[in-house]
């Protein structure tokens, strides 16, 4: 059974702090002169009452976008680096967010063509007219991007000299494209491909198919965490590394909340029960809280670990620019009772001391008394 004793209200702006080593988007807090104290039997409990923070990051960003474009080492007409592996290009899509799949497809076909024209081998590299699926922005589709490229230069022989990769360790480029995603980014030699892409030699055109419906966006929730607090939550490893080889299904997890990005503007959440979100802390003071803003894979927000801008030409964004939150946190100071400490009360007579007359309080070193008189 639990009771909470006493309760306070933490109200949070990230977009200013005394503390240099905080941003907007990573709020460190001092909490010495608070006095968030838990006594003999009780713990410390945090529940995320509300959030509210400026969607002023785009759904393609650094870490969706990232795209290699290389050919097969058997192939004649490609060019190989100095290690000796066939030549690759990284592309990124454009960091924006796309009205439609149509535009997605649209910057897709774009940066391939940009990569298979740096490549310097294929000549002219071109899209091909009325070849790209979805075919408007309207049209009814099954969101499987495909789009042909022509080509004026030395001609493929097979399918096999063209391959798209989207490595998942670089991004999530694969479930924004709709592909298969290939593990070990390090590996550069890899034949795997992620999309299709079909060569017809004699109209020197290749075609690119996805094999999955895209997306728009692969950050359906902000999760707001608390680093460095001992608590009793659990967490699946894809949500603590993505890169994690998973021996195991679950780990302890940080996770205080998420909140769900379904505004283009701004993104909120107000707690209705008071106990959907919550930590139980296991120390019995708390000093000290960060507060750290991730996406689904423990990652900052639209961009790498170094950078401290998402989307924008500026480059503080997390420290001098709109990139915060606002949050409301309330402590909990709850009384949990167990079998191991006796909370009963002292017994209390209900009848006064000196209203007790004829009480014998004592016998006779254990002689019967019985029908003798008092005096006896």
């Amino acid at each position: 059974m639990e009771t909470i004793t006493s309760s306070y209200n933490l109200f949070v702006d990230s977009s200013r702090s005394h503390t240099t080593a905080s941003t907007g988007d990573d709020f460190q807090i001092n909490l010495q002169d608070a006095g968030v104290h838990a006594g003999d039997g009780e713990f410390i409990r945090l529940n995320l009452e509300n959030f509210s923070m400026a969607k002023n990051f785009s759904d393609v960003n650094t870490n969706n976008s990232h795209i290699r474009v290389r050919g097969n080492s058997d192939s004649s007409f490609w060019t190989t680096s100095a290690t000796g592996n066939p030549s690759y290009v990284d592309v990124r899509l454009t960091h924006r967010n796309n009205k439609s799949v149509y535009d997605l497809a649209s910057d897709f076909s774009s940066k391939i063509i940009l990569a298979l024209n740096s490549l310097q081998t294929l000549g002219t590299v071109s899209l091909k007219a009325n070849t790209t699926s979805p075919t408007s922005a309207t049209a009814n589709t099954d969101n499987i991007i495909q789009f042909t490229v022509s080509y004026t230069g030395t001609q493929l022989t097979s399918n096999a000299e063209v391959y798209i990769q989207l490595f998942a360790e670089e991004s999530d480029s694969y479930e924004l494209l709709g592909g298969d995603r290939i593990n070990g980014a390090s590996v550069l030699d890899s034949t795997q491909k992620s999309i299709t892409s079909s060569v017809n030699t004699a109209a020197k055109e290749i075609t690119f198919t996805c094999l999955y419906p895209a997306q728009r966006s692969t950050t359906p929730f902000i999760y707001l965490r608390a680093p460095g607090v001992l608590n009793t939550n659990i967490e699946t490893k894809g949500l603590k590394n993505h890169s994690d080889d998973h021996k195991s299904d679950t780990a302890h997890s940080d996770i205080l909340g998420r909140v769900v990005v379904e505004s283009s503007e701004w993104i909120q959440y107000t707690a209705q029960t008071g106990r959907e979100f919550f930590l139980d802390i296991h120390q019995k003071s708390l000093n000290f809280l960060r507060l750290k803003l991730t996406d689904s894979h423990n990652r900052p927000i639209a961009r790498n670990t170094v950078s401290k801008t998402a989307t924008g030409s500026g480059t503080q964004q997390s420290t001098l620019g709109n990139l915060n939150f606002s949050a409301v946190i309330r402590f909990d100071i709850v009384k949990r009772r167990t079998v191991q400490h006796l909370e009963t009360e002292h017994y209390v007579p209900s009848v006064p001391p000196r209203f007790s007359t004829g009480v014998v309080t004592h016998l006779r070193n254990g002689e019967d008394t019985f029908g003798k008189s008092p005096g006896y």
